[in-house]
């Protein structure tokens, strides 16, 4: 009780689903669990992917060369958010 592993950490949400909404819902709830446990989270850029076969056939791959691009820069952007967020808010 009183311990907390997600209080000020960098966080991101992002997600895939093969409905229209299905992820946006999902993220929604991830990030009111996130934002309680006083999480430091990414809100933007925001990262809605629809799922399909083709685009992710497995062993993570992702064959859509527009998807993949939009992953390369979505983790770039998390990767300066972190250093921003470590350098405010350090880690005993």
């Amino acid at each position: 009780m009183g311990n907390n592993s997600f209080a000020q950490i960098p966080a991101a949400v992002i997600g895939t689903s093969s409905g229209q909404i299905g992820t946006a819902i999902a993220q929604q709830s991830l990030r009111g669990v996130l934002s309680f446990c006083n999480a430091r989270q990414m809100t933007a850029p925001e990262a809605y992917i629809r799922y399909s076969p083709e685009i992710f056939p497995g062993d993570g791959e992702v064959t859509d060369e527009s998807t993949k691009a939009f992953l390369a820069d979505y983790m770039k952007q998390f990767l300066i958010y972190v250093v921003r967020v470590m350098t405010v808010i350090p880690r005993p």
